[in-house]
């Protein structure tokens, strides 16, 4: 061989190892998203431990608000930086009424949206903050603060046919953690945001809201943005013309110390300095204006001037001390009494849980403190003796004094307690179960304030299950003499729901800590429970009105756990379809094929359950068998992905297809016949949780959305998910959680985000304009929407308002279709901040171009040569908002274009 052609064999070679060698190079992208599963698989709120159904029925209450805070950080943190940004939810407030106010201006733009809540009308959600009206002379008037639900009012809590309604329908609904009225301008209110009780990195908050008249208005404090966690605040009077406000919050990014401060502001919240770098965690003032604290570490502090705390009590000989909550009485200064969390035994010595450490009393003003006795609720045998909390003391925990009384004392945990000699004894005044224990009256589990109507002998209890009252103090004890107070009080926090194809007024849903619920009615409807605990995903069989296919309801819990209900049957009992409880995830992806009567759900790192139910009106089983055919689907890879989405496509039921959304932004879709998986193209340089796979015309139509914080959310594909468009337009960096066509106008497309709804009219424009379409709703989290064919109904579970009902039309008339487009020139960039370029496509000479505001104001005009240069820069200063770019040229031909400056 010439060594010409071994020179030249050799080349080839190496040629075709670089080629090899750089085939297979992980690129940077492939290598981020690879970091993010690990870091998602390794995260520690990822690997809990799971009760089965057998543990869990042993749990005095079915719900774990721990798991739903972490599955829900996993899932719209920021993948950069691996934190929630509760402050771009501010921001989105700001810019959705600026572009709500423009579009408003212009032409009809597809749907107008008008939500009709649905209810529940007596199932209410977790409320922690609430207040007596200081101006209400009669203290019937009532402020309460929902989780996630926004800030309400009842004008007679004495009256049970008194009626809930919303204050603050425009103001972002963060989880409203703490209330108070400034003592010297009656009219100022504040309340802090985020919940940072169950898991301090994911709960919402952004800082503290203050209204100046009563109630009517509340505007976020501009100091407070970075207040990711209010914990708790008062406002005392210290001889000026307004309070001086105390508040214990916790900044992830700039607190000192361990991330948590207590700030205060004299200048009503306008600005703050650091009073205590302690963690606390409860404030509470004294009858002689002194400012007593606990923190997180069992310990208690005060201060008379504000600004310099001494200790009072450490709980040193307790096993971790932790949380301290408060309690002063009004009726003598120096009695104050302390709540301390700290490990205890879980109640079947298997290990320890953060529950009630200890009771501690001061009659001396802190000097000396005593040790009081527990409240022991042995009338409830899934509540250990010695800690009446059940391990959730860091969860729900409150302590008050009668204010006329200073031995009359009230515990909640689980349940509530009342002590009448200071501490000796206790007697149990609320039971969370009456078939367990109907000792007492019912009062909803999780007991988190209690507070005293002003001149009176009653209270009022805030729980995971709304607002419940007592007449009378004296009689607190007797069964039926606590009473609820939750009409219209729709705070309930759904994460499901579905249509029924039967009864117009018919719905389900799946609700966090209060079960699956079933409405009938129609306008703010009634209620029953379908199955208790924490709700998950719930589906209604769309082909039952036929007369031919059976009534089936699917309704979920926790992890893979779902139950059938079979409708069609006489008598209704629950079938165990799916017991996985130790599988899946929290709030467990699934989906229904109505038509095949199958039922998908995901099972666990790889594999997805599939129940197929019998042929129509054979029996389907009992509680402790499912009689039709259940398998697993494991030949295929997540990429150690959790699976966030399913979605069983609406054509071809001989040959359905099943799309698959992952924590790390892939896509899979199924043939269900073979279950051959394909892999979807992913969008370019995006990677987070899939939220939503939606499904227009065809299974070629598809709209995928992502939870996450700092992703572009929103991607359009007519091919099947070969190329993606990115149509996220003027959308706000918010999470997204479902999305839905309009089956009238394939255009118009709704996104159900953490500000409300967002629509658009066209989502094939080459700029994606998207809106608030909140009308009605408010701005709550949605996170879940659903279509019922017959009408058009559009049915939005939201997580702190209940649900909402509304209509898609098939108004086509937008900005768009004022547009004159002759395709003689294009804009580039289609969004920008006034810096713009325009591109001849044709010979257009020497043109006129004029930008006009969605008004039809003109904001700028210039004649511009296209002869010289096809590329022309223009730069204008104005507001955000859309503009319209009109260019005519030499022969009098109009074009138009529509941009977006941010």
């Amino acid at each position: 061989m010439s060594k010409k052609l071994s020179l030249s064999i050799l080349a080839v070679v190496a040629i075709f190892a670089v080629v090899l060698i750089n085939n297979n190079k992980e690129t940077d992208f492939e290598k981020k998203q690879k970091e993010y599963a690990e870091y998602l698989a390794n995260h520690p709120y990822a690997n809990r431990a799971f009760l089965s159904r057998k543990e869990l029925k042993a749990t005095p209450k079915k719900d774990r608000p721990d798991l739903a805070f972490e599955q829900d950080f996993l899932r719209t943190m920021d993948p950069s930086t691996k934190k929630l940004h509760q402050d771009r939810l501010v921001k989105a407030l700001k810019y959705g009424k600026k572009v709500k106010s423009e579009v408003a201006l212009s032409k009809k733009a597809g749907t107008n949206f008008s939500w009709e809540s649905r209810g529940p009308k007596k199932v209410a959600g977790r409320v922690r903050a609430l207040m007596f009206d200081p101006n209400d002379a009669t203290n019937k008037r009532v402020f309460a603060g929902g989780v996630s639900g926004g800030i309400w009012k009842n004008e007679d809590i004495t009256n049970e046919n008194s009626a809930w309604s919303m204050v603050s329908p425009d103001m972002l609904n963060f989880a409203i953690s703490a209330m108070d009225y400034d003592p010297v301008q009656n009219n100022t209110f504040y309340v802090g945001t985020g919940e940072g009780w169950g898991n301090v990195d994911a709960v919402n908050g952004a800082g503290i809201w203050k209204t100046m008249d009563g109630g009517v208005t509340w505007n976020n404090l501009a100091s407070t943005t970075n207040f990711e966690y209010v914990y708790d605040l008062v406002v005392r009077d210290e001889g000026g013309v307004i309070g001086v406000i105390y508040a214990a919050m916790r900044d992830v990014e700039n607190a000192l110390s361990d991330g948590t401060d207590l700030f205060r502001s004299v200048d009503g919240g306008t600005t703050w300095m650091v009073a205590s770098t302690e963690a606390i965690r409860d404030l509470e003032l004294g009858a002689d204006n002194k400012i007593w604290a606990g923190d997180s570490r069992g310990s208690i502090f005060s201060s008379s001037n504000g600004t310099t705390f001494t200790s009072k009590y450490t709980a040193g000989s307790l096993n971790s001390p932790g949380r301290v909550e408060l309690a002063t009485a009004q009726s003598n200064s120096s009695v104050v009494y302390a709540l301390i969390v700290s490990r205890v035994s879980n109640g079947n010595n298997t290990g320890t849980v953060p529950g009630l450490g200890e009771v501690v009393k001061t009659n001396d003003d802190g000097v000396t403190w005593t040790s009081v006795e527990k409240p022991s609720d042995s009338w409830d045998y899934t509540i250990p003796n010695h800690d009446f909390t059940r391990g959730q003391a860091w969860y729900d925990l409150i302590i008050n004094i009668n204010p006329t009384n200073e031995n009359e004392v009230y515990v909640g945990g689980i349940n509530t307690f009342k002590s009448s000699n200071g501490g000796s004894s206790w007697v149990k005044t609320s039971s969370w179960e009456l078939s367990i224990d109907d000792s007492a009256s019912y009062v909803h589990a999780d007991i988190h304030n209690i507070i005293f109507r002003p001149n009176h002998n009653e209270l009022l209890i805030a729980t995971d299950g709304g607002i419940f009252y007592s007449p009378n103090n004296s009689i607190i004890h007797l069964e039926g003499s606590i009473v609820p107070r939750n009409l219209n009080f729709n705070i309930t926090q759904f994460y499901s729901a579905a249509i029924d194809p039967i009864n117009v007024n018919g719905f389900i849903g799946g609700a966090q800590d209060n079960g699956t619920n079933y409405i009938y009615e129609s306008g703010i409807s009634n209620s029953f429970e379908i199955l208790g605990g924490d709700g998950g995903f719930s589906f209604i069989d769309q082909t039952a009105n036929d007369g031919v296919d059976g009534i089936y309801y699917i309704a979920s819990t926790q992890n893979n756990v779902s139950y059938l209900y079979d409708y069609s049957k006489p008598e209704v009992d629950y079938i165990t379809l799916i017991d996985n409880g130790k599988k899946g995830s929290f709030i467990n992806a699934s989906d229904y094929d109505d038509e095949n009567n199958v039922f998908y759900s995901y099972d666990g790192p790889n594999e997805i359950t599939r129940a197929k139910l019998k042929p129509d009106y054979q029996d389907q089983g009992n509680r402790s068998n499912f009689l039709g055919e259940k398998d697993v689907i494991n030949d295929f890879k997540f990429f150690s992905a959790e699976v966030t989405h399913i979605r069983v496509s609406p054509y071809n039921k001989g040959k359905r297809q099943v799309f698959f959304g992952t924590s790390t932004g892939r896509v899979l879709r199924m043939d269900a016949n073979d279950d051959v998986f394909t892999i979807l193209n992913q969008p370019s340089g995006v990677f987070g949780s899939i939220s939503c796979v939606e499904i227009g015309a065809s299974d070629n139509e598809l709209l995928i959305t992502y939870s996450n914080y700092g992703v572009k959310s929103v991607w359009y594909s007519t091919d099947a998910g070969t190329t993606w468009t990115d149509v996220e337009g003027n959308l706000p960096d918010i999470p997204v959680r479902w999305s839905l066509f309009n089956p009238l106008n394939r255009k118009e497309v709704i996104l159900a985000t953490e500000a409300g709804i967002w629509k658009t009219s066209n989502v094939t424009a080459a700029t994606v304009i998207w809106e608030p379409a909140n009308s009605g709703m408010g701005n709550v989290r949605v996170d879940m929407l659903q279509h019922r064919a017959s009408d058009n109904l559009v049915l939005a579970a939201t997580h702190g308002r209940g649900l909402f009902t509304s209509n898609f039309t098939d108004g086509t008339a937008s900005v768009d279709d004022v547009l004159t487009d002759n395709k003689t020139f294009t804009v580039y960039p289609t969004i920008s901040k006034g810096n713009f370029t325009v591109f001849a496509k044709s010979s257009l000479g020497k043109a006129k171009v004029s930008v006009f505001d969605i008004s039809g104001r003109q904001v700028y005009a210039a004649k511009l040569d296209f002869n010289s240069n096809e590329k022309q820069t223009i730069s204008i200063n104005v507001s955000s908002g859309i503009y319209i770019v009109n260019l005519v040229d030499e022969s009098n031909k109009k074009s138009s274009k529509k941009i977006m400056i941010e």
